[in-house]
């Protein structure tokens, strides 16, 4: 009767391990990422957007800007760049599954600014 009971117990902590290790997220990434081009470059402030994502887990998305936009500004449009694709990917906790590598260009220097957004950590912005 014990082993039974300690079988059924090894059974079901092995089952709640395989279920809770093989989920995947629910998240179209890719569908957020496209929807959040076009919602940057509807903004006054951007002339336009490029995205890539690698099928895995890292992002990229970058914002060209006229002009030149002080270290606040583009901590402001990552920031935003975060929110918009937590927002469109439709989960909140979005940034607990994916790398974000973000960059600010203009056409007279190329890249301004980038960003970085690994799993677990803070965004990190850095002049170039």
């Amino acid at each position: 009767m014990l082993k039974r009971i300690i079988l059924l117990i090894l059974s079901s902590i092995s089952l709640f391990l395989a279920v809770s290790c093989s989920q995947e997220t629910s998240i179209d990434i890719g569908d957020a990422v496209v929807k959040s081009e076009k919602y940057f470059r509807q903004l006054d402030e951007i002339a336009t957007t490029a995205s890539s994502y690698d099928g895995k887990k890292d992002l990229k998305f970058r914002l060209m800007v006229e002009g030149n936009p002080t270290e606040t500004e583009a901590t402001i449009l990552f920031n935003r760049i975060l929110d918009v694709i937590a927002y469109y990917s439709n989960h909140s906790d979005v940034w607990d599954f994916y790398n974000g590598y973000f960059d600010i260009i203009n056409y007279d220097q190329g890249v301004i600014y980038e960003g970085t957004k690994q799993i677990g950590e803070d965004l990190k912005v850095q002049t170039k």
